[in-house]
Parts: C-alpha cells; sequence; structure tokens
C-alpha cells in the first residue's frame, strides 16, 4: 500500500503538491506578464521624443530647442563646458577650441525592471561654442540610443533613435551650464 500511495505522489496525483506546484507556475507566470509589462513601457517611453518616433523638427524649432544664449564671453563659456560635463560623468570623445566644439558622451542606466535587460540610455552630446558680440551661444544637439543585452549573442545591440525632441533634456544641460557660471 504504502509503495502505491508513493507512486502516486510521485506521479503527482498527491493534491496538495498539486496545487503548490500549480501556485508556484502561476506566480512565476504573473510575474513574467508583470516584467513583460515594466520592459514594454520602458522601451516604449524610451523611443519618445526622439526624431524616430516624431520626425525632424522644422528649421524654427530647431533652433528654439538647442540654442541657448550665455552670459560669458565664448572662451569662459568652453571651459565652464569642459568643467560640467567631466562633473557629470561625460566621455569627452573630441574637444577642439578653435572652432568651439566639443563632443561628449553619457551613459545614463536605466533604473527599471525589465523583462529584456536594458544596459541603458546611450546620449551623444555635441556643443558648439561661438562668441556673440561680449557673449556666447551654445548649440547642443543630443542624439540618443539604448542598449540592449542579448543573450543569444552574448552581448549587446545598439538602436539609435535619433536626435532628441525632448526640450526638458536640452533645458538640464543649458541650466546646468547657467548654473556653472561665477556670480
Amino acid at each position: 500500500m504504502d509503495e502505491r500511495r508513493s507512486a502516486k505522489n510521485r506521479a503527482g496525483a498527491n493534491p496538495r503538491g498539486a496545487c503548490r506546484t500549480t501556485a508556484v507556475c502561476m506566480a512565476a507566470v504573473v510575474a513574467a506578464m508583470l516584467l513583460a509589462g515594466c520592459s514594454s513601457n520602458v522601451y516604449l517611453q524610451a523611443r519618445k521624443r526622439t526624431s524616430i518616433t516624431e520626425g525632424m523638427p522644422d528649421a524654427r524649432q530647431l533652433d528654439t530647442l538647442t540654442r541657448h544664449r550665455m552670459t560669458v564671453g565664448a572662451e569662459e563659456c568652453y571651459d565652464l563646458l569642459l568643467g560640467v560635463l567631466l562633473s557629470e560623468g561625460c566621455l569627452i570623445e573630441n574637444a577642439d577650441r578653435a572652432s568651439g566644439l566639443v563632443v561628449a558622451r553619457q551613459v545614463l542606466p536605466t533604473g527599471e525592471l525589465t523583462l529584456v535587460p536594458m544596459a541603458g540610455e546611450i546620449r551623444r552630446l555635441s556643443f558648439l561654442v561661438q562668441p556673440a558680440h561680449l557673449t556666447s551661444e551654445v548649440r547642443l544637439t543630443v542624439y540618443v540610443s539604448h542598449q540592449w543585452y542579448l543573450d543569444e549573442a552574448s552581448g549587446f545591440t545598439t538602436e539609435e533613435l535619433g536626435l532628441s525632441t525632448d526640450p526638458a533634456i536640452y533645458r538640464e544641460w543649458f541650466d546646468r551650464l547657467d548654473r556653472a557660471v561665477p556670480r
């Protein structure tokens, strides 16, 4: 008799064991669905406010978005910009004082829990500092991409999202630069 019961239990005929197994499976399915929902939301949010989804802004909108007047001269502004970029942990890829060009990269890790491991957002920042009489003007363009980890390839893949059209990103950088100006 004990051998029969033991064989039934091993075969999954134990109602308590079956319930426990079903509950564990259901919890795993619900968790996977929640994670998939988070993943798609993060992915959709990442694509918002880029030229890929919204198209390129017209010239007037682009000027409004990317240009900023400074209260200091171009030389001082250039030095302040380098300091701000370094303090924000950006990698300066190219800096040419004569032309006023600075190209930097900023990597922002994702704080979201996702089904597909997302390494984060990569912003490529191109600043152009130009003299404007006794002051200066800064032009900024921000190109956005995202990196995802692919288990099959055992590596990362990058999705280019194009020019950021999010005014908040530009405002944040211009505010940082304004705060760096000595008072």
